[in-house]
């Protein structure tokens, strides 16, 4: 009979820690980035192509932060692929890009053959900012751009995932 009370005592315990305390409770959600755009330098199935990608990002980027970028699987980043083949612009201004983050120095490498991770140094990125990033021989900031990637090998439209830490999705 004790431990039938002592049971009775738990759940009831529980059900009002819930009752109390749910509605309080917030689930974080990444922001949906606004938009977003690729441009190709050509579109024809299997070739090599440049790819000038334009989002608005509406939480910015945090000191730290990770931004992927993840074409279909169809697509291919040669190995050799670094982060003097791309610029990083924040609202119109270059970033420093190197292998690995340092200071306000973004990395920028390929992960795998289908996806490149940027992340920033200690630099924030304000909320609200345009975030630009070229891809290939169109990357001129810090060294012009020799390698790039080469196209999907059928013809359609694709979807390119942007992630990461930064709060943001699309």
């Amino acid at each position: 009979m004790k431990k039938m009370r002592t049971t009775i005592s738990l759940v009831l315990v529980i059900v009002l820690s819930l009752i109390l305390i749910g509605p309080f409770t917030q689930i974080a959600y990444a922001a949906a980035i606004t938009s977003a755009s690729d441009v190709l330098s050509s579109q024809k199935v299997s070739t090599l192509a440049n790819h000038d990608i334009q989002f608005t990002s509406p939480t910015g980027v945090a000191s730290g932060a990770t931004i992927i970028i993840t074409f279909p699987s169809d697509f291919s980043i040669a190995a050799s692929m670094d982060f003097t083949d791309m610029d990083v612009l924040d609202d119109g201004v270059n970033a420093t890009l190197a292998a690995s983050p340092s200071g306000a120095t973004w990395g920028a490498v390929r992960t795998s053959a289908t996806v490149i991770t940027l992340t920033n140094g200690t630099s924030a990125v304000t909320a609200g900012s345009v975030m630009n990033i070229k891809i290939g021989t169109n990357a001129s900031n810090q060294s012009t751009g020799v390698r790039q990637i080469t196209n999907t090998t059928t013809n359609g439209s694709k979807v390119i995932a942007i992630s990461g830490t930064f709060g943001d999705t699309g």
